[in-house]
């Protein structure tokens, strides 16, 4: 079960008058960020680890960004993980380090193109930043450009 939404009225009115006041525009609803969580389950080997920016807080900032990560991601399977309108960025690594003993280095299993075709599919507005995908819920006045899939 997936936990989308919920917010109070309250909140709901302080997040628009934060978007109305930096002047960010929507890029994602409920039913996108329902779509692309249930895709990340259903199809990927692992739920990638995300960063994230809320709309009314501070950036939440990997210590090492080129770091591959060791944990999965909460893809809203609780309430406090729910992706909806509060977010205005995630920045998704979709590797994993599969740790294998002190004296082995770890396999790193890489997801992108997987990720990325998810992405693509589902029509959702992101960018890569090196090993990172933004998903962008939110951002200033900027239409977003659309990745299309070429045909093979």
């Amino acid at each position: 079960m997936f936990y989308i939404g919920g917010i109070n009225d309250d909140l709901r009115t302080e997040i628009h008058n934060a978007l109305t006041e930096r002047g960010l525009t929507s890029h994602m609803n409920d039913t996108k960020w329902y779509k692309l969580c249930t895709a990340i389950y259903e199809e990927m080997p692992f739920p990638p680890s995300y960063w994230h920016k809320d709309v009314l807080y501070d950036a939440e900032e990997p210590e090492d960004p080129q770091s591959v990560g060791s944990s999965y991601g909460d893809w809203a399977r609780t309430p406090e993980a729910s992706l909806g309108l509060h977010i205005e960025w995630l920045k998704v690594d979709p590797r994993y380090a599969h740790h294998r003993g002190q004296l082995i280095p770890p396999r790193i299993e890489d997801c992108s193109a997987q990720f990325r075709d998810i992405l693509i599919r589902l029509n959702i507005p992101f960018t890569e930043e090196e090993h990172l995908f933004v998903i962008h819920g939110h951002s200033v006045g900027v239409e977003l450009p659309r990745h299309v899939k070429t045909p093979a």
